[in-house]
């Protein structure tokens, strides 16, 4: 899993997560975007080894400490008592999950390194892992699952360029997505054909179906006529920014557009050995959720399984806006197990379930990394203080 080089999105979130669990997309990492516009990763120029911005720490700490109050908060609404009896209810299972999710954070972080291309400088494998594991612990605990993904943009950029760490997360975040739309696209159609379903869930398999695949067609039309120009471009259209705020835009992001696409000199391993570690992660959160299920006393066939992995898609679509979709997973699941002719309390243990996952791999998470920080910290500050103290003699 050694760095690879940027994949194509032509196949187009997020991150790998079992259905009730929100999902994470690039719409924050705008933000995290500083004037420092490099040349896109296929060049290797001098300024590739310029030093990291300067503010890349305090976002990273500023994320984790409003994702560590996250944290609690949501402990808090969830019930400490809920979680721990949730765990005993799982029992062994939980170990297995755990184990799980270790090698879905693997992958996609084998997914991310692929994405930020060879050559110049850039992370190891370990630092992407450290970045990842930064993200996701700050995606789970915070609502639509931005500030995780401008969070791991800062941290890549410590040790690469800012235009190279933004379009590596965005290209992985657009990656993770498509893929869950492609399934969507074709599964859905295929189960309300195949499987005996109510008419009202039929329905919306074959419309949940059309509109993902629109919405691949879309993305990848944007991807090639220049996605965040094009973003500008509406903004400008709406009258949301000013003209010469526009242009300005434009000028920044021109070159970040560039990097989102594939180079045409990318061999075929190199283009598509990222989407398969993608591919990887998500189909190991499917044998995660159908592991808690069985731990919760239910045994999905194969087409029950794929109805509950569709719906679950478009369900954490929804429930992103919330942090972990609290109430709209537990609802919105209910319903689907009740559909299926499963017992709607399958569905709500499901989600509650492989929501107590997610908060252990947060605070773990949260806690490495608060640890990482206030290291790499006083360190910082201790080199400053040697420069200061020889420039002094």
């Amino acid at each position: 899993m050694g760095p690879h080089r940027c994949a194509s999105v032509q196949v187009l979130r997020t991150t790998a997560s079992p259905p009730g669990v929100a999902i994470g997309d690039g719409a924050g990492l705008i933000v995290a975007y500083s004037t420092d516009v490099s040349s896109p990763p296929e060049k290797t120029p001098p300024h590739e080894d310029a030093a990291a911005p300067s503010w890349t720490g305090y976002v990273t700490a500023i994320s984790v400490a409003i994702a560590a109050v996250a944290l609690v908060a949501t402990v808090w609404s969830v019930g400490p008592h809920e979680l721990v009896t949730q765990i005993a209810d799982i029992g062994a299972g939980f170990a297995v999950v755990i184990a799980i999710e270790v090698a879905i954070t693997a992958s996609d972080s084998a997914a991310l390194s692929g994405f930020l291309g060879a050559g110049g400088r850039r992370p190891s494998y370990l630092q992407v892992l450290h970045a990842q594991v930064t993200g996701r612990a700050v995606n789970a605990v915070t609502p639509l699952a931005a500030l995780g993904e401008a969070t791991k943009a800062t941290a890549l950029m410590t040790r690469t360029t800012p235009n190279r760490a933004i379009a590596a997360v965005i290209r992985y975040n657009l990656a993770s997505v498509g893929l869950r739309l492609t399934s969507v696209a074709i599964g859905a159609p295929i189960c309300a054909l195949v499987l005996p379903l109510p008419t009202g869930l039929r329905v919306v398999m074959l419309v949940g179906g059309g509109l993902a695949a629109i919405g691949i067609g879309l993305g990848m039309l944007l991807v090639r006529r220049g996605m965040l120009q094009t973003v500008i471009g509406l903004m400008r259209g709406a009258r949301l920014v000013s003209r010469a705020r526009a242009t300005r835009w434009r000028t920044k992001l021109v070159t970040l557009d560039r990097a989102l696409r594939p180079r045409p000199d990318e061999s075929r391993r190199e283009r598509w050995s990222p989407v398969a570690w993608i591919i990887a992660s998500w189909s190991l959160s499917l044998v995660s959720m159908w592991t808690v299920l069985t731990s919760v006393g239910y045994v999905a066939g194969p087409g029950t399984l794929a109805a509950i992995a569709i719906g679950g898609t478009l369900i954490n679509l929804a429930a992103s806006i919330v942090p972990m979709g609290l109430g709209i997973s537990e609802g919105s699941n209910a319903a689907l197990f009740a559909a299926l002719g499963a017992p709607p309390a399958v569905g709500v243990a499901m989600v509650v379930g492989g929501r107590v996952v997610p908060l252990c791999y947060a605070v773990i998470g949260l806690v490495l990394v608060g640890a990482s920080t206030a290291v790499g910290g006083a360190r910082t500050l201790g080199h400053r203080r040697g420069a200061r103290a020889r420039a002094a003699l």
